[in-house]
């Protein structure tokens, strides 16, 4: 038997949010690691104005944001308030899934495309 399953050509994203480490002593460092999954057949690009917005409670200083590993630039990447703690990003990309299918069996696998927002900072 066969059957056609129209795929929709757009990104399917989701976001999982990570503190480490989990106890902190006073003036120490808070690393916020923020992973973005597209489990969709297309990328997620600079188009689709793809933003994140937090606010962090403790508020952290001296801040350093990766994205994808690469250091970003405050005022160019994102933005950041040290007296509310409001923190927000410029445009951020996500490639699309990929995707298998088992000869044998015609189980279809999805392996999403992944991007990750890494922000630290003191107390």
């Amino acid at each position: 038997a066969t059957e056609t399953i129209n795929a929709s050509p757009a990104p399917q994203l989701a976001i999982s949010k990570s503190i480490s480490p989990t106890m902190v002593a006073e003036n120490g460092t808070l690393t916020y690691t923020l992973t973005l999954q597209n489990r969709g057949n297309t990328a997620a690009d600079a188009g689709d104005e793809l933003v994140i917005t937090d606010t962090f409670d403790p508020i952290l200083k001296n801040l350093t944001v990766r994205f994808n590993g690469t250091l970003w630039t405050q005022g160019v990447h994102y933005t950041y308030d040290e007296t509310t703690g409001t923190f927000a990003t410029g445009a951020l990309t996500v490639p699309a899934a990929t995707f298998t299918q088992d000869a044998a069996t015609g189980v279809f696998t999805v392996d999403p495309g992944t991007s990750e927002l890494t922000i630290t900072g003191s107390l």
